[in-house]
């Protein structure tokens, strides 16, 4: 499943817009993706960012894509023919973000350390 993502952050009162195409493998389809309505990505910008949508967690890497991916908009306004949308020229990318489902587990709660005889040990400072 491909999609774009845009996101916006504003520092010294200007916004940035970041357009960037995911490629997201795993057992999700875009019926979750719209049921959700929205995702997290947490460390856009390092080597491997996170992807969570809704309980479905995704890791990935940066890769170069074959040739330019380019980025349309669809216009309100329609053409002379009324079948075909009207599209806007965005931004043009040579990299995509590939995605990849993983599983997290639990951590396991530590163990209080044991005695010889099987018996815990607590310390007391």
């Amino acid at each position: 499943m491909s999609s774009t993502s845009r996101s916006s952050r504003t520092e010294n009162n200007s916004d940035e817009d970041m357009y960037i195409l995911l490629e997201v493998t795993g057992i999700i389809d875009s019926e979750a993706l719209l049921k959700n309505g929205s995702c997290r990505i947490l460390g856009l910008t390092t080597a491997n960012p996170i992807l969570q949508i809704g309980n479905n967690v995704f890791t990935g890497e940066y890769k170069e894509t074959f040739g330019t991916m380019m980025f349309f908009d669809e216009n309100d306004d329609q053409g002379q023919n009324s079948d075909e949308p009207s599209l806007g020229y965005i931004c043009k990318a040579d990299r995509k973000l590939e995605l990849h489902r993983i599983i997290l587990k639990p951590k396991k709660p530590l163990e209080e350390p044991k005695g010889k005889d099987g018996t815990s040990v607590t310390s007391t400072k």
